[in-house]
């Protein structure tokens, strides 16, 4: 029931992230927009919802000398600058954004044990990353034992891993248990 979700996933996860820039300042190859298929885009939205939104119709107004206001929207190295802290503000949120669900997460299993079905949607040399439909989220299983040997062995051509008789492949289904370790922080 978690195979479109899982392709979804996996498809989405290999594209470049979208960002902005002054379309003077970069070469029109650059313009094709992957998820729409499209070979021109801009961005275009309601002016309610971001501010590179608002930046937009101002462009735009100010391109069709509707708005004489913000004369330096028609610079490029300046539209471009404030691009560039434009995408440096969303990667900001993203990284904030995962920290959270991340310390939300920990909160949430502090004093629990539990086994969960998941989902594997990547193999690594040492580690498998697992979809966790239950609980909406995905997590890294590291496969070595307590003095950090793996007791797996990696596939690349596959990708892979097998201990004995257990392989393990995208799309397999497994049983993680989760529970949060309690130990010290050490001041290194």
């Amino acid at each position: 029931p978690y195979f479109n979700t899982l392709l979804r996933i996996l498809s989405t996860r290999c594209m470049m992230q979208a960002l902005y820039f002054c379309s003077g300042t970069e070469p029109e190859e650059n313009f094709f927009h992957y998820g729409l298929a499209a070979s021109i885009y801009t961005h275009f939205t309601s002016p309610i919802r971001r501010y590179p939104d608002i930046m937009v119709h101002r462009l735009l107004a100010v391109a069709i000398q509707a708005d004489s206001t913000h004369p330096d929207m028609l610079v490029s190295r300046k539209v471009q600058e404030l691009c560039n802290r434009f995408n440096h503000r969303h990667r900001m949120a993203q990284l904030a954004g995962r920290a959270s669900v991340q310390l939300h997460t920990e909160i949430f299993f502090k004093d629990k044990d539990v086994c969960v079905e998941g989902y594997i949607i990547s193999v690594q040399r040492n580690a498998l990353s697992v979809l966790l439909p239950r609980y909406g989220f995905e997590t890294s299983l590291f496969l070595c034992d307590e003095q950090k040997k793996s007791v797996f062995t990696y596939d690349e051509e596959v990708p892979s891993q097998t201990a004995g008789n257990v392989c393990l492949i995208v799309f397999d289904k497994v049983e993680l248990r989760i529970r949060v370790e309690k130990r010290e922080l050490s001041p290194d």
